[in-house]
């Protein structure tokens, strides 16, 4: 059997990072192996300041759509769990 690729998440937000566009970009222009083009351009955080809790809010609506979760505590219970183990937020 082989090994099952997986597709990288942003070590920020979780997406799924499935495209090239969807890579964020490292300050020398090069793409980042870690983080998406929506929280991380030219080597920076787009949103520095935002909060564990702030992100944890953020991508409710996108588990509840995806169906993942059928309550918003319940969404909130399950990214707060997975997000927690993510390079950005695992200090946090």
């Amino acid at each position: 059997m082989g090994v099952k690729n997986e597709v990288p998440r942003c070590q920020s937000c979780e997406m799924p990072m499935d495209e090239s566009k969807k890579f964020g970009t490292n300050a020398d222009g090069g793409k980042s192996d870690d983080y998406c083009c929506y929280c991380w351009k030219k080597g920076k955080f787009t949103e520095p300041k935002k909060t564990f809790d702030a992100a944890v809010e953020f991508n409710i609506p996108f588990v509840l759509k995806a169906g993942t979760a059928k309550t918003e505590d319940e969404a909130r219970s399950m990214i707060k769990k997975s997000m927690s183990k993510l390079k950005r937020w695992a200090s946090a």
